[in-house]
Order: C-alpha cells, then sequence, then structure tokens
C-alpha cells in the first residue's frame, strides 16, 4: 500500500507482441524498425496462462460487498464477521490458493514502505505498483464494486522478498526484540542496486489474481506477485532485472507457530486448528484466554505457502539502433532444480529467456521465523483506511464484543489486549548476484539462495 513518494507517471500505455527464434549471436542489415519493449513475456504466452477472465463478484469472492475486511467487525462483532480474507480468491484453485495470472505492460506508478496490516505481511510492507494492460487483458484489473475494468492492474510484493545484499543483517537474523514496523522499515533498505522498479520501466509481472476485500471498490490485483522482469533503455542497451518469490501468504494461521514455515508440507494448510484469522482463529485465541485465564500476549502466526509455477517466458529487446549485431550478458543465480535457457532472434536482437522448475526442485522453507510485536497504535492506524468511519480501534472492539460472550472474564481479556500481538516475521530474501556488465553470461547454482532465480540481462545492439 502506498506510503512513500509516489512516481510520477512518465510511461504511457502500451503492449507489445515479440516473437523468439533460434541462435545465440545474431547480425542483420541495418533497418529503421519500431522500438520494442525492454522486456515482456514473449508473443500471446500471458494470454495462454491467463486462460478466460471472469468477472469478479465481490460477494462471492470476499464475502461481502459491504463491509471490508477487519472494518466489518465495526459493525458485526468479530465473531459475526463474513469477510475471512484480506485479499480473495477471483478464481480459487483446489488448495484454496488464488489462481496466478501473468501481465507484460509499463509500470506507472510505484511506491513501498512499512505500512499494511501485518497479519498477512511476514516480510515487511508491500512494494504497490500500477501496471499497463492491454486491450485483450483489461479484465485482470477490475473493480468489483461496478463490475468495470479499471485499464490498468495494481500489483504489489513484500518489500522482504526482493533481493537483499547479504551484507544486510535482518537476512541471516531477526533481534527477538524487533517489533513489525521496526523490520518493515529495515526491509526497505539494501535491497540490490536495480531491483526496485522505477515509473515507466517495461515489466512482465505473475502472481496471485484476488480481489482487496479491505477497500471499498474491491478491485483486483496481482499479489502476492511470484514473478518479476523489469527494466528499461539506458543509451544503446536494454537492462532488465529479475526474480522469483517463491513465498505466498496463504491467511490461514494455527497456534502451533512450528507449521508456519513447512512450506513442503501441503497438510499444515488443512491441518486441525489451520484456519482463517476472521472469525475462527481470533475466536479461538479469545476463547482460549477466557476459559484458560492467561494473559499472555496473543500471537498470530500466519502458515506461508510455496509458488511453483514457473513464469511463461521472458523476451529482452535492445533499442532500436542503427547497428546490425546484439551482444547479449547476464547473470543468473539459481537453486538446485532450476535452469535458464535462452535463445536470440537475429531478426530483432530479442533475446527470450526460459525459466523452468525441474523435478528435483524444492522450495527452500523461510528462515528465521521470529514472532514480531506489534504497536497497537500502529495496527489500528492500518486499519483505520478500511473503515467507513477512517479510525479503528481494534482493542476496544475485540474487547467489547468479546466481553459480552465471556462477561466473567472481562479483566483477563483486557490484561491480554494489553500485550502487543505478535506476528510472523522472517529473514529478508537475498542474493549473491554480481553488478551489470557487459562481459558476464552466467548461470550459478547457490544452494543458500531462497529464491528459486535472481537475475540480470543486458542486451545490446550495434
Amino acid at each position: 500500500m502506498p506510503k512513500k513518494v509516489l512516481f510520477l507517471i512518465i510511461g504511457g500505455l502500451f503492449s507489445f507482441s515479440l516473437v523468439a527464434c533460434s541462435s545465440n549471436s545474431s547480425s542483420s542489415p541495418t533497418t529503421s524498425k519500431p522500438s520494442l519493449p525492454a522486456v515482456a513475456f514473449s508473443s500471446g504466452n500471458e494470454l495462454a496462462f491467463d486462460g478466460a477472465l471472469p468477472t469478479a463478484n465481490a460477494l462471492k469472492v470476499c464475502g461481502s460487498n459491504k463491509y471490508g475486511f477487519i472494518a466489518e467487525i465495526q459493525y458485526t462483532g468479530p465473531i459475526q464477521a463474513k469477510v475471512t480474507k484480506h485479499y480473495g480468491p477471483i478464481e480459487p484453485l483446489a488448495n484454496g490458493m488464488p489462481k496466478q495470472m501473468e501481465d507484460s505492460g509499463t509500470v506507472l506508478d510505484g511506491s513501498g514502505g512499512n505500512v499494511d496490516l501485518p497479519f498477512d505481511h511476514s516480510f515487511g510492507g508491500d512494494f504497490s505498483m500500477d501496471i499497463s494492460l492491454p486491450n485483450n487483458l483489461q479484465k485482470l484489473g477490475q473493480l468489483a464494486s461496478t463490475g468495470k475494468p479499471e485499464g490498468k492492474v495494481h500489483i504489489e510484493i513484500q518489500m522482504g522478498e526482493f533481493p537483499h545484499s547479504p551484507s544486510d543483517p535482518l537476512t541471516t537474523s531477526i533481534p527477538s526484540t524487533m517489533d513489525w514496523t521496526q523490520y518493515a522499515t529495515q526491509a526497505e533498505a539494501s535491497i540490490l542496486p536495480g531491483f526496485e522498479p522505477t515509473t515507466g520501466d517495461a515489466i512482465a509481472a505473475q502472481g496471485d489474481w484476488v480481489l482487496d476485500c479491505g477497500h471499498p471498490d474491491y478491485h483486483s490485483e496481482l499479489h502476492e506477485l511470484t514473478f518479476l522482469a523489469y527494466g528499461h533503455d539506458s543509451g544503446n542497451s536494454a537492462v532488465v532485472h529479475t526474480f522469483y518469490n517463491p513465498y505466498l501468504p496463504s491467511e490461514l494461521y494455527n497456534a502451533n507457530s512450528s507449521l508456519s514455515a513447512q512450506v513442503n508440507n501441503p497438510a499444515a494448510l488443512t491441518s486441525t486448528g489451520t484456519v482463517p484469522l476472521i472469525p475462527n482463529y481470533l475466536i479461538n485465541t479469545v476463547y482460549g484466554v477466557a476459559t484458560n485465564k492467561t494473559t499472555t500476549p496473543i500471537e498470530v502466526p500466519m502458515l506461508v505457502a510455496p509458488s511453483t509455477v514457473a513464469p511463461s517466458p521472458f523476451t529482452v529487446c535492445p533499442p532500436n539502433t542503427s547497428g546490425s549485431s546484439t551482444q547479449i550478458s547476464y547473470e543468473f543465480d539459481v537453486r538446485p532444480g532450476v535452469s535458464v535457457a535462452h535463445s536470440t532472434d537475429s531478426s530483432t536482437g530479442c533475446t527470450t529467456f526460459t525459466v523452468s522448475f525441474g523435478p528435483s526442485y524444492v522450495t527452500a522453507p523461510p528462515q528465521g521465523q521470529v514472532l514480531c510485536p506489534v504497536p497497537w497504535p500502529f495496527l489500528n492506524q492500518n486499519a483505520a483506511p478500511y473503515s467507513s468511519s477512517s479510525s479503528m480501534n481494534l482493542q476496544k472492539e475485540i474487547q467489547t464484543d468479546v466481553t459480552n460472550y465471556f462477561p466473567a472474564s472481562a479483566s483477563t481479556i483486557q490484561q491480554t489486549l494489553a500485550h502487543r500481538m505478535r506476528v510472523n516475521c522472517y529473514d529478508q530474501l537475498s542474493s549473491p548476484i554480481g553488478p551489470v556488465n557487459s562481459t558476464s553470461q552466467s548461470i550459478t547454482t547457490v544452494t543458500s539462495q531462497l529464491s528459486p532465480v535472481v537475475g540480470w540481462v543486458k542486451a545490446t545492439r550495434s
């Protein structure tokens, strides 16, 4: 969600189709050709990947088209709440997770920071962008409140999931005393140079297709993003950065926090006691407080789900120049079982890269789990935008509603809510990838890297 400086919109809406063939170096007659985007999914691939796009229904997807996530409890109380997820799957898969979608376009704006609801943000606040949509993918960006396309789609990824410098201490250890706001602020720092998108960048993005059930327009998003490739022309070169985020917020919670990071254990998502935050987890937790007379802080550990959906091939194109040959340099750091292949089209100078997850690929579990405290004023502040009154006091809402059911436990509940809630935080992701240069051509297996692939490409026409 936006907090800091919004980038000015400097890119116009556009979408291009690309055709990739084979050969590693190229030469072609000097001709004048239209400029191609620095990067996009290859011709028609996102259409095949996405399939038919339905019209989203907020009542069906979110559980209500009147009240939003969290804000609903002001009107119904936690126990009667119907909106169980912050991000409702528009096309849920068999396991309840959202279907992933792809789009190639232009970054229209972007911002990032330590804002959001910490319950479902185990890697800090979101980096948020709007990106353009081609005419045939307009339904990716919908306002479910009106049923109309928005002309763009909102996309988000937690800042701790970007590739950070391995020298950042939070990539290896989180202090037990650090609260979520401090953690999220630090997640904005030490992102590797070039790996933060900027306005005007060409972009190919893949992620869960959801409705944001907290906002009254019920807009659709690609959130959480799993794959990103983005870049721009620099002189006579296109420079593109790319990475894959292996972690998705399940929005399911279990008091047994040891289950949270078990990304390779699908049974954890259906285990006894694994439930949505509202109303089930909150009710179960407060009921335990009332019956057991405990006053320890409430822990809200969300389970992390894995993503193993390989992206469509993406194509990197140098600017159109008077030259006749293309020079490609690249560097990819990959986990075991991940491969990257490429081929260059001699007529365009464009190079297509294909990322594949082989049968031996296994998602690396997130590391360094810590239950970070969340200050109540911060939580109320970040819940307030979802409220029609623009203010919330979650402690009061929970205290009032639960005391109605357990009047004899009012003092115990009050003492419990005096403590800060605790949510999951994990080590921020990192990569040893080197800086962009004109000579590298390497694909290196790095077992210590949690991301399946992190890389860059530089394409020059001369």
